[in-house]
């Protein structure tokens, strides 16, 4: 009896989970919250890459400078720690 018990409380919980997600997806649909979302998103989108696109200035070297940084700090700290 506990089994049957146990199947349908998942099946109640999955069916609650399916409908919550399911009012939530209409309401954010309806308010228009997801077109608010992918507005923003796009507008970061076209940022980023008028930034990619741009001259090579300052922000570039220091971009690039960072990327190039913060692995040689970390093998650094790692061979540090394994020498002891």
């Amino acid at each position: 009896m506990s089994r049957t018990m146990f199947k349908s409380a998942r099946a109640i919980i999955a069916l609650g989970l399916i409908g919550g997600v399911s009012l939530a997806a209409i309401v954010g649909w309806v308010t228009g919250f997801f077109g608010s979302i992918a507005s923003t998103v796009a507008g970061l989108w076209n940022d980023f890459m008028g930034w990619i696109n741009s001259p090579l200035g300052w922000e570039h070297l220091l971009a690039g400078a960072g990327v190039l940084f913060v692995p040689v700090i970390v093998l650094i700290l790692i061979f540090a720690i394994a020498d002891g």
